[in-house]
């Protein structure tokens, strides 16, 4: 019995979202999953890139976390981690885009949690624990009553992230215009 333990532990930080939170037959879709705006699935091969779009510049995002509702993180503020029935724990991102294409409602997002123990000022110091990759469509983006794009449910799961002295999370923004935002939550 132990030794099945021990062997559970060490595949751990192996599986993604889905492994951490089996559904009943053990596939996607389980608690927290189910709640994710694509059920944990990478499904990034869906974003299509539109060179006829004539927009230019950068994309002005503004960071957040929230499962249900958008909640801004202050400069420096990191989100709220959650833990899950199985041990694992997690953080809910969100994200608004102030200056959104209407009419091409997606965007690409990668979220990235990297994590430093000492000489957070030296870049080569931290190191990634999880890097996220999805997309958000008309099918999951929230259009604000000032017409910016708004995406939560986006679930991150942290495995050694936690407990270290410095974490961050860095979020990059592509629209199928090809601009890009990109924030940061933690040091930069």
């Amino acid at each position: 019995m132990r030794l099945r333990s021990l062997a559970l532990v060490l595949a751990l930080p192996l599986g993604g979202c889905a492994w951490l939170f089996p559904n009943d037959e053990g596939g996607d879709g389980g608690p927290p999953c189910e709640d994710d705006i694509n059920g944990c699935d990478d499904n990034t091969s869906n974003f299509m890139e539109d060179p006829s779009c004539p927009l230019q510049g950068e994309l002005e995002l503004e960071l957040g976390e929230g499962e249900l509702e958008f909640s801004a993180l202050a400069p420096g503020e990191l989100p709220e981690i959650h833990s899950g029935l199985q041990g694992g724990q997690h953080v809910w991102m969100a994200v608004r885009v102030k200056n959104p294409d209407p009419d091409r409602k997606q965007l690409k997002i990668r979220i990235k949690a990297d994590y430093c123990d000492a000489n957070c000022e030296v870049v080569g110091n931290w190191t990634t624990d999880n890097l996220r990759e999805l997309v958000a469509d008309e099918t999951t983006l929230r259009i604000t009553p000032e017409g910016w794009f708004e995406q939560t449910r986006m679930l991150v799961t942290v495995f050694d992230w936690v407990g270290t002295t410095e974490q961050r999370i860095e979020m990059l923004v592509t629209d199928p215009c090809g601009r890009q935002g990109l924030v940061t939550a933690g040091p930069s």
